[in-house]
Formats: C-alpha cells, structure tokens, sequence
C-alpha cells in the first residue's frame, strides 16, 4: 500500500448522548419520548405558537446575507418555529502531528444561554496543507430538539460538503459528499477527486478532558495505515 497521493483529510464524528428536557435543555435529563417528539413537531404546525418575532429576524438576516446562506450543501431560507429555548455553537480548535497543522471545530449544544461548557456533538478536523483554503460552518438550533450543523472544506482542486444531525435519542449521522458516517472517520481525498476512509471505534466521551482527546487524535494520525490507490 502507499500513502494518499493528495492531503489526507481527518474527521472525527464524536457521538454524545442528548441530554435535554422538553423545556430547555439539560445535557443531565433526556426526558424527550417518541410521543413528546410528535407534540413537538405538532407545534410547530400550529400558529398561535409561532416565534413571530424570531421569524421575522430571520427573515431580515436572511434577505441580508442570502448569498451566505445559499453557499452551504442546504439553502437556509427562513421557516416559522413554535417558541424554543435551545443554545447551540461551534468552537475552532487546531492540533499539530509532527510539522502539520490540523484545523477543525467542535459541534454541539450549551446546557442554558449563559453556559460556556459545550456539549459536544461533533468535532471535524482537516489537514491544513498548501491546497486547503478555508472551511465554513453553519450550527442550527431551528429543528429543536435536533441539532443540525452544515459546513464545507474548500480545496483548490476539490470541495467537501457536509451535513450533521444529532436526534434526542442519542442516534447521530454525518453525510460527506453524499456518504453516510458515524462515529470516528478517516478521510483520504485522491488525485482523481474520490475518496477513502477508515472508521475508527472511538468517542470524546472516553476522556477527561479535550487535551487528551487531542493527544489520542494525534496518535491516531501517527499510526493509521496508509490506504492504497486504485
């Protein structure tokens, strides 16, 4: 076998359980039921339940920056919610294996508005080289009680696209250029614009703190086989 014959690309999908209440989220109490998911979805059917206010702010944003928004794998035009309280972000984060740079971001959900401790959900990491120009990230908290994330990696030969949902039961899934993911995965891009992959059993959850999981990631790079050409 030989290494990639383009940068390798690492992403590492970081399943949480979803802790949350029906009220607001609490990563310490699920609490959410089939039949409470249906009620939910139910409210939003109904208008007098309506976040008119929240609609009509983004319908503002979005006349703004449509472009943006319309850049992304899925065009985020405005739709009406029922009221929600739900905090969700993104961190940027970078790690170093020998002399190459990874820069990546942490996905997930914040316990209340004034938490600064994310509960990740996803962390996404990309090999930083001379073809790698930026990546753009888009966190959604509008499908409460499912946290949806979009993003993409942009090359000066090639672009990845991806979209992430994370359900209250605790079931994730990542699509990259239309494959379907979960847990650890390990992309390598080819000259001829494919790609291959290894999954790897793994999950921040095992650790203590994200300084150790960042030392596994990096042990990870150093021994991972190198996968062959076509």
């Amino acid at each position: 076998m030989k290494p990639p014959t383009i940068l390798s690309l690492l992403l590492a999908i970081i399943i949480i359980s979803c802790n949350q209440s029906p009220q607001k989220p609490n990563i310490n109490d699920s609490g959410w039921t089939e039949q409470k998911l249906k009620i939910r979805s139910a409210q939003h059917m109904d208008t007098t339940l309506w976040d008119t206010d929240l609609f009509n702010q983004d319908l503002t944003t979005y006349i703004k920056h449509k472009e943006i928004f319309q850049s992304f794998p899925l065009n985020k035009s405005p739709f009406p919610v029922a009221t929600y309280d739900y905090a969700v972000g993104s961190i940027p984060f970078s790690i170093t294996v020998d002399s190459t740079v990874f820069k990546g971001i942490h996905i997930g959900e914040y316990a209340n508005f004034e938490s600064d401790d994310l509960n990740i959900k996803l962390t996404l990491l990309i090999q930083a080289d001379g073809k790698f120009i930026d990546e753009n990230t888009l966190v959604e908290s509008r499908n409460y009680p499912y946290l949806t994330a979009q993003g993409t990696f942009n090359f000066t030969n090639n672009h990845y696209d991806w979209i992430f949902t994370s359900n209250p039961d605790g079931c994730s899934t990542l699509l990259l250029n239309m494959k379907r993911f979960g847990e650890t995965i390990i992309i390598y891009p080819q000259d001829d614009l494919s790609f291959y992959y290894d999954q790897i059993e793994d999950s921040v959850n095992l650790y203590d703190n994200k300084e150790e999981y960042q030392s596994k990631l990096i042990s990870i790079i150093k021994r991972l086989p190198a996968k062959h050409s076509l």
